[in-house]
């Protein structure tokens, strides 16, 4: 149970929840990485940069993000930050000087990088709230540990067990139990409704369908309903069951690739996976990554026929949401090139798709409120009630918080929402460039895998999985707003992050119809 030392440990205590939890909504989630994997994905790209693959400006830029990070991490001490502005003054060259300061110092903050927060927990005052829950949950997640399973670790420790811990003891015992824990072997069972073949018979570690059903049986599982041709035992390394699960997909989606273009028969994997030592199996088949384009619904597109650019870009998002990783990436990226790259400037996608969705945020996360607050708030429900678009709802709550209302907010998460939206609405250019800084570095890390994939055929870089996790729910937030405004209005893609760039430079203080009207769709 959370023992209170600052006034701010129960927000930070409840957004880390809530960036650990997968199924957060994208203005609510995590979008960066921690710092230490973008130090190792700085080494990577050296290396990468030596071999042709990545630009100058692209290893800059990365270094530029590590420094930002870095600046405002209580897990990087100052000397070391000292040291790391050095080493990344330009791009640092593969196996030279700066490159193995970087090694070193990543080695150096990461084997003491929860017990250093642990300190500025314990502090007074405490760190800032977004920047401790951001920067605990992304160091663990980028560790490897799945989502679901750092959730309920932290939801157990900090509202359900009985010893009282302060944040800071929290740390020290995610330090203990499960930063410095080696990955374990996991034994995960796939299953097949038609059995695979190759030129040698049937693949390493495959169980005919009695196999299979006793193996359910010896380890306590369900078998009943389990109707297979038969299964294959993959052993797979991963920090958690859930963790393990998700990189057998991983080896299941290769194997599937590979038979599609070299067999007569697709695999056909089973819709549950079993995992030994756990008690129930594990949902198997697409992995949704969030990426959500509402407005194809609500503007009745779902089953139009266009020749658009937009359209087109639509179905190569689709492999974002569910393909393989690098899939995923190349489709996601290609995508977004189409609609909001410029003549001889890719990159410049990242920086336009990041201005619409920073524009996007504040309705987004004001609706969210005002759905929250209507029940709690008297004075506020009738307005409310009577507002028939999120445009009006959002207006309403934005106004109730210049005017110093509290929305009687009772979870933690929404309260550290308002305080979020109170920010922003005192300082909104300021605070949305912010914002699209952010954005832009998920999305620009989205460009370097799909360069590291589609140029240098690497398909397991370092934060593959990471850009991934953080940028797949970002690009439906901007595609979503991009086809609302090319279905309903006709405006261009590249006319919509006009519009973003110049609200975000022109935002004026205390503005609400302005900050719910930023895209003027």
């Amino acid at each position: 149970m959370l023992r209170i030392v600052n006034a701010s440990d129960q927000l930070i205590a409840a957004r880390l929840v809530e960036l650990l939890d997968p199924g957060t909504a994208w203005h609510r989630a995590l979008w960066c990485l921690g710092i230490v994997l973008t130090l190792r994905e700085i080494l990577e790209a050296a290396e990468a940069h030596r071999a042709g693959i990545l630009s100058d400006v692209s290893v800059e830029r990365l270094g530029i993000i590590a420094l930002r990070l870095a600046g405002k991490d209580a897990g990087v001490r100052n000397d070391e930050k000292r040291g790391l502005a050095a080493a990344l003054k330009g791009a640092p060259r593969f196996e030279g000087l700066a490159y193995h300061t970087v090694a070193h110092l990543a080695n150096r903050i990461e084997a003491d990088y929860l017990p250093r927060w642990a300190i500025a927990l314990d502090a007074s005052p405490g760190p800032q709230v977004e920047r401790a829950a951001r920067s605990i949950a992304a160091h663990l997640l980028d560790r490897g540990f799945s989502g679901a399973f750092l959730h309920t670790w932290w939801t157990h420790r900090l509202y359900k067990d009985t010893a009282p811990l302060t944040l800071g003891d929290l740390c020290r015992l995610a330090h203990d139990q499960l930063a410095t824990r080696p990955s374990s072997e996991y034994e995960v069972l796939v299953a097949f409704r038609k059995a695979p073949r190759s030129a040698s018979g049937y693949p390493t570690g495959w169980l005919r369908a009695d196999a299979l059903v006793r193996w359910l049986q010896d380890n306590g599982l369900e078998s009943s309903n389990v109707r297979a041709s038969g299964g294959m035992l993959l052993t797979i390394v991963a920090h958690d069951a859930a963790a393990a699960v998700a990189l057998a997909a991983d080896r299941i989606d290769q194997f599937i690739a590979r038979s599609s273009i070299a067999a007569t028969g697709a695999l056909q994997p089973w819709p549950a996976v079993w995992v030994k030592g756990e008690p129930l199996s594990f949902p198997f088949g697409p992995r949704p990554r969030g990426v959500r384009v509402k407005a194809l619904y609500r503007e009745d597109q779902i089953f139009n026929v266009s020749a658009s650019n937009v359209d087109a870009a639509i179905e190569l998002l689709a492999h974002l949401e569910t393909s393989s990783p690098s899939a995923a990436v190349a489709g996601g990226w290609a995508a977004i090139e189409a609609l909001l790259g410029e003549p001889g400037d890719r990159a410049s996608a990242a920086d336009n798709l990041a201005a619409i969705v920073a524009c996007s945020f504040p309705r987004a996360e004001l609706t969210g409120l005002s759905y929250t607050c209507q029940p709690l708030c008297p004075d506020l429900a009738p307005s409310l009630q009577r507002s028939g678009e999120n445009r009006e709802r959002a207006l309403v709550v934005a106004n109730a918080i210049l005017q110093g209302h509290t929305l009687n907010l009772l979870r933690q998460t929404d309260r550290a929402s308002h305080r979020r939206m109170k920010q922003l609405l005192e300082s909104p250019s300021k605070g949305l460039t912010d914002l699209h800084t952010q954005v832009a570095d998920a999305f620009h890390r989205l460009y370097r895998e799909r360069n590291l994939i589609l140029h240098g055929g690497k398909t397991d870089s370092v934060a593959l999985h990471g850009s991934l996790r953080t940028t797949a729910k970002l690009v439906g937030a901007g595609m979503d707003r991009i086809t609302h405004a090319w279905y309903v209005k006709q405006i261009r893609p590249l006319e919509l992050a006009a519009r973003a760039r110049a609200a975000i430079l022109l935002a004026r203080e205390n503005d609400a119809p302005a900050f719910v009207d930023l895209l003027g769709v």
